[in-house]
């Protein structure tokens, strides 16, 4: 499948996901992901950590589901089972806006190169400020790459 394909398919299961899933959770719909990914030979992914960590400006060093949660409530749970169900409805509706912002950007020519500079400059940012010893909460964010704007017409 193309990564167009997978947009679309996410897309589908943003609008209806107990077509897809026994149940519309987020673990249900990060093992989806998962499956999408293993079935694209590890490839769909390549680049979601990156990406999300220079939106999050935190956690190189953590599996990407964690980041979306991350992003969903900083200062909230980072277990999926201690999701209250708001908190698990938001990380969802996340999840799914992260990954079509990112595939947007994949597909663009230049869009798998772009996130892994945007990543390095924010490796770079942690280096130079000594944000490695001092922890996440000492490093800014960097400018994170998102798709360009296509004029319509």
């Amino acid at each position: 499948m193309r990564i167009e394909d997978y947009r679309e398919l996410f897309a589908a299961l943003r609008k209806r996901p107990l077509v897809y899933l026994p149940r519309a959770d987020f673990t249900g719909v990060v093992a989806f992901v998962e499956g999408c990914d293993h079935g694209n030979a590890r490839s769909l992914l390549t680049g979601f950590q990156e990406w999300l960590v220079t939106r999050a400006g935190c956690g190189d060093n953590v599996v990407w589901w964690n980041l979306v949660l991350r992003l969903t409530e900083p200062e909230g749970p980072k277990n999926p089972r201690d999701l209250d169900p708001d908190t698990d409805a938001r990380a969802v509706e996340t999840l799914l806006r992260c990954l079509d912002d990112f595939l947007t950007l994949r597909q663009e020519q230049d869009g798998l190169h772009r996130i892994y500079a945007a990543h390095q400059a924010w490796l770079d940012v942690r280096a130079r400020e000594g944000c490695l010893a001092s922890g996440a909460a000492a490093c800014p964010a960097v400018n994170w790459p998102g798709p360009r704007a296509t004029s319509a017409g």
